[in-house]
């Protein structure tokens, strides 16, 4: 079962919704056209848009595929199709947030790392320099250097790593915050072919 289709002009991420609560995040107060859209669903469309190929990401589009008694209804249509892009674009804001926080964290900790660094080199050289004839002190000097290049391993692996993994989140829910929805009638023989949330 795949978690997109591919069509000549663009890529379907495809839901099948039985009922609100599939949908929604019924413990978020908002109106239903600004309530969260729960855990499972935002996982699974993130998910097919960030396993799409690059060159089809910019064509895709969300079809949620109602069972007759919420596609009947207008407004639920309305407000499920108007909820997908609020919910991503509270989440964008979110991440824009924690981004820009971790960013001023992560030079925090690349200042401290490097001080420390310094320090230990420092020490290490004092002490092999001293006590080059003694091996305990010698390794115990040498092991300064260990310590001090391991204090950068923190924000080495946030700016190598961690870093890219926000950028690239955010750019998936860029594309979401306006990515073309569309509601659809369930058919049963798409029975095999779209996932069913459980």
């Amino acid at each position: 079962m795949t978690s997109c289709r591919l069509h000549d002009s663009w890529t379907a991420i495809e839901l099948r919704i039985t009922h609100q609560i599939q949908f929604y995040n019924f413990l978020d107060p908002a109106p239903n056209d600004e309530k969260e859209i729960n855990q499972a669903t935002e996982t699974y469309i993130m998910d097919s848009l960030e396993d799409m190929p690059n060159d089809k990401r910019s064509s895709a589009k969300i079809i949620l595929y109602l069972e007759r008694t919420l596609y009947d209804d207008e407004e639920i249509r309305a407000d499920m199709e108007q909820a997908i892009h609020s919910h991503f674009a509270l989440r964008h804001c979110s991440e824009n947030q924690k981004y820009k926080l971790s960013m001023s964290k992560g030079r925090r900790y690349l200042l401290r790392g490097l001080i420390f660094l310094v320090i230990c080199l420092i020490l290490s050289s004092i002490i092999t320099s001293t006590y080059d004839q003694n091996d305990i002190l010698y390794a115990i000097g040498q092991s300064f250097v260990v310590i001090g290049w391991v204090a950068l391993w923190k924000p080495v692996e946030f700016y190598l790593y961690d870093r890219r993994d926000i950028l690239d989140e955010i750019n998936i829910l860029t594309q979401l915050e306006t990515i073309p929805v569309e509601t659809r009638r369930w058919n049963k023989n798409l029975e095999n072919e779209t996932l069913i949330l459980m």
